[in-house]
């Protein structure tokens, strides 16, 4: 098993965990969104973490995007694309997330958006996390 893999892996646990304890402290503003964005800053670390790893492993040298790029074009439907079209989706909302809640805490309005951008994230953020097992599990196992 590589290294890589195993350390993006742990880091993506120790996200989802840190994830889960910003969300229980979300009546703690302060707490809260240093914790959360703490958590978006490793996710964008992790991101180049793995496209560094897939350029040191893959005998074509080829990054994550190269390889997702391609996945596209030979089989749209499937498990890679639906992991990246996921993780794009989280960044996404890590962004809408920092600017709601920014406003939120500096005016108190906005509470509603913010909310509703949190339970798409939370399940954008899961599926991210469980498809990141799933497609790194083949690679892991077979080292």
């Amino acid at each position: 098993m590589s290294n890589f893999v195993i350390t993006a892996l742990l880091v993506n646990v120790l996200v989802v965990i840190g994830l889960i304890y910003g969300i229980s402290k979300r009546r703690e503003p302060a707490i809260h969104m240093k914790v959360m964005t703490t958590c978006f800053v490793v996710d964008l670390l992790n991101v180049i973490l793995v496209e560094v790893t897939a350029r040191v492993t893959n005998e074509d040298s080829q990054g994550a995007v190269e390889q997702g790029l391609r996945s596209f074009y030979e089989n749209f439907f499937s498990l890679l694309n639906f992991h990246i079209l996921v993780s794009v989706i989280s960044i996404i909302c890590y962004i809408i997330a920092i600017r709601t809640g920014r406003r939120l805490f500096r005016t108190g309005e906005g509470r509603s958006a913010h909310r509703k951008n949190a339970m798409i994230f939370v399940a954008v953020r899961l599926a991210s996390f469980v498809t990141s097992i799933m497609i790194s599990w083949p690679k892991s196992s077979g080292s």
